[in-house]
């Protein structure tokens, strides 16, 4: 039948003719699910997992239908203001729109896919707030560390063969529209049929839109179907994920988010004064004043070291240093990108969620009584901050000298041989913060440095040599997707090791062994590994701390202890000042506080052999055992010991909120 106006006939047929684009578009989804679930389940034992892998995949369907009927909101909308006016003319150019609309929604959908799976392969999470920190960042060496990626070129070509097809499907779809011809007949409907079917459209897409009848739409809270975390996220979809990211940037850049509040800690319970505290007495430090090395180490994870050996030798030259001196293990970094660990430490305060960012804000500008080089200030030590790689990377600059530091460095300070995307590498690093220790005149000097070289594309200077490295199964299990890239990653971690290593040994075989305390520990885990079970978060989270300490001003200490970033300081603190006043968040180690709490930037909290990881968001708590020599953990039942490190928890960020803000 031939028609000329945009009637209830011409209705039906254009959603009947987009309904074969949809299936094609639900496949090709499904199909990237599969694929995203067979590139990053290496190592994955699914005994016990099936049926939950099965509600994983239908749960997924559902995020793909429901993303399919929001797209097709707009179609169904325009085809019945068409059927209003009955203006088939006007339809016919409006075909067009549709078709640039439908192709660049499932590009965009292709190109969330592509981010995201390189979001996940970095951080084992799918597109989350951090993705925002791409422009926050040094966004031109991500972009070159993207490009220089051996995938880069995979995902250009893919992305232009599947934009291709999907254009050409699409073009093919939309040309059907303007067909004279109609597939059914429906001049057998009456007037109530008619407004019935009118009415159940939009109805249905809409409801399929929300994807549940129930109070609220299908989103991310739903994937929580089995304790395995990748299983869950299998479900998940780019689209999802990026826009509750996008909701919480919003809120976080247009809302002052009361944590007290949100985490349910009483005002009159907060009160700043606590973070005021008091170092020890050590007239021994008096009298030495030593210099103090703070080291941050990029990418200086704890796993690899729990596997170190001759084959798969990651500490080279460093683990003598480990066997002579002082290794926290049992450590938490702040969070999982650098900035995390630079504020916690320079500030001697936790990552607090729902917020920016310091060094983001007007805040960067402003010098806070907890900084780490006041109480070093106040009796006359120089102070000095090294960064390798460029110092307007998060207004570092600027931050650092606002909080007092007297110098600041950067990669344009030494000469740049075998720079990588990031700064300069790691032997230059160590050779800038030697020659800055030695710089100081006979003045007791306090120096906190960050490197930046164990990061993608993993570079090591041509004339590297590298020790064995045969990777364990265990840990290529906790790196889906990398056992191509894995060798190369652990070759840099290597060579960052080695190079601490010598600069320890020079630092041991000078006068400075008797006057220099030197820290390093690692700003986060590597990117690559991933928590896939519960049971592993600790390895995902943890990093190690290792401190020299001249013989004279040793101190007993537990290695055994629960710590954290901001717990550093406020130990340099008694080890190298003596009653000085400072203000931090964080607790000394050296007091040796058995029920000692560490917590980090996602909520997981240690203390002794017992683990909480709590969600800010839903409020919700998972209760672990901790096995201090495997560093597995195992899910439990809440005991009084949880529930106090929970409050502990609580308490402490909503008051470095208070304190902050």
């Amino acid at each position: 039948m031939i028609i000329k106006t945009f009637n209830f006939e011409k209705y039906v047929d254009s959603i009947i003719k987009i309904i074969p684009l949809n299936i094609i578009m639900f496949l090709m989804m499904t199909l990237y699910r599969v694929f995203f679930f067979l590139y990053f389940k290496n190592g994955l034992v699914l005994d016990g997992l099936y049926s939950s892998l099965f509600k994983s995949f239908l749960l997924g369907a559902r995020f793909d239908i429901s993303i399919l009927a929001y797209i097709n909101l707009l179609a169904i909308l325009l085809f019945t203001v068409f059927l209003l006016i009955k203006n088939l003319a006007l339809f016919k150019i409006s075909v067009f729109f549709l078709k640039i609309y439908y192709f660049l929604v499932f590009f965009i959908i292709l190109v969330l896919n592509i981010i995201d799976f390189g979001f996940y392969t970095s951080f084992g999470e799918h597109i989350n707030i951090l993705v925002f920190d791409f422009f926050s960042d040094d966004t031109f060496a991500l972009i070159k560390t993207i490009v220089y990626d051996h995938r880069f070129l995979i995902a250009l070509i893919s992305l232009f063969i599947v934009a291709f097809m999907i254009y050409k499907i699409i073009a093919f779809t939309i040309s059907k529209l303007t067909s004279k011809h109609t597939i059914i007949n429906t001049s057998i409907f009456n007037v109530i049929a008619k407004t019935l079917v009118i009415l159940f459209i939009p109805f249905i897409t809409f409801c399929l839109a929300r994807g549940t009848l129930s109070m609220f739409p299908l989103g991310k809270f739903h994937a929580q179907i089995s304790s395995n975390q990748f299983i869950n996220d299998v479900a998940l979809t780019s689209v999802h994920s990026f826009q509750d990211a996008l909701d919480a940037k919003i809120s976080q850049v247009n809302n002052y988010v009361d944590i007290a509040k949100k985490f349910d800690v009483k005002k009159e319970e907060i009160d700043v004064n606590i973070f005021n505290k008091v170092s020890i007495i050590n007239t021994t430090a008096q009298e030495v004043k030593p210099n103090v090395v703070f080291i941050v180490l990029e990418g200086f994870g704890e796993l690899p070291i729990l596997y170190n050996n001759h084959n798969f030798d990651v500490l080279g030259e460093l683990d003598k240093h480990f066997q002579e001196d002082f290794v926290f293990y049992n450590f938490l970094s702040a969070g999982k990108i650098t900035v995390h660990a630079l504020e916690s430490t320079v500030l001697n305060m936790p990552q607090r969620p729902f917020s920016l960012q310091v060094t983001q804000t007007s805040k960067a500008f402003k010098q806070f009584s907890s900084s780490m080089v006041l109480p070093y200030k106040k009796v006359n030590y120089l102070t000095k901050a090294v960064y390798g790689g460029s110092l307007s990377w998060r207004n570092i600059d600027n931050f650092l000298k606002a909080q007092g530091f007297d110098e600041v460095y950067g990669e344009g300070s030494i000469k740049n041989e075998y720079r990588h995307q990031w700064g300069i590498n790691d032997a230059q690093f160590f050779e800038l913060v030697l020659r800055e220790l030695k710089n100081s005149s006979g003045c007791p000097t306090f120096i906190y440095a960050m490197s930046t070289a164990t990061h993608p594309p993993y570079q090591t200077p041509p004339y590297y040599k590298p020790l064995n490295i045969n990777i364990p199964e265990d840990i290529l299990h906790m790196m889906p997707g990398e056992t191509k890239y894995g060798a190369k990653i652990f070759e840099t971690y290597q060579f960052a090791n080695r190079e601490a290593a010598k600069f320890l040994s020079e630092i041991k075989s000078s006068e400075l062994a008797h006057n220099t305390i030197v820290v390093i520990t690692g700003d986060h885990s590597l990117r690559e590994f991933k928590a896939s079970v519960p049971e592993e978060l600790f390895k995902k989270y943890s990093v190690p701390m290792y401190m020299y300490v001249p013989e004279k001003l040793r101190k007993n200490m537990d290695v055994n202890l629960s710590g954290c970033h901001m717990d550093i300081v406020p130990t340099l603190y008694d080890l190298s000042l003596s009653q000085m006043e400072y203000v931090a968040a964080g607790e000394s180690l050296v007091r040796g506080n058995l029920n000692h709490i560490a917590f980090n930037s996602d909520g997981f909290i240690l203390s002794n052999n017992k683990a909480v990881l709590y969600n800010p968001e839903n409020a919700n708590a998972t209760y672990f055992n901790f096995n201090e020599k495997t560093k597995m953990l195992e899910l439990t039942q809440e005991t009084q010991e949880h529930k106090e490190m929970l409050e502990y928890y609580k308490k402490v960020v909503a008051t470095s909120n208070e304190y902050l803000n």
